[in-house]
């Protein structure tokens, strides 16, 4: 594998990397790998593209599965 060694990266950037490797549990290498690996993949998908793949993957329910309230009420005995 290539190496890459950047000699120069201001405190706050390297700050907020370090950050965000933390808050996913990985190496600052490896989350630096990922954020250019995202950045490289072509054109960023619009909030609405986005928000049309959030809404079609989501899971709706069918007729036959109760709402929560009515299973509670079950459980608890409210409906005798």
């Amino acid at each position: 594998m290539a190496q890459f060694n950047t000699l120069e990266i201001p405190d706050a950037l390297y700050t907020q990397i370090q950050g965000l490797a933390l808050s996913k549990n990985r190496s600052v290498n490896d989350q630096v790998v990922q954020l250019l690996q995202l950045a490289l993949q072509g054109e960023p998908q619009s909030q609405a593209q986005i928000l049309a793949e959030i809404r079609a993957s989501q899971w709706i329910p069918t007729q036959e599965i109760p709402d929560s309230v009515t299973l509670l009420r079950e459980i608890r005995g409210y409906d005798d």
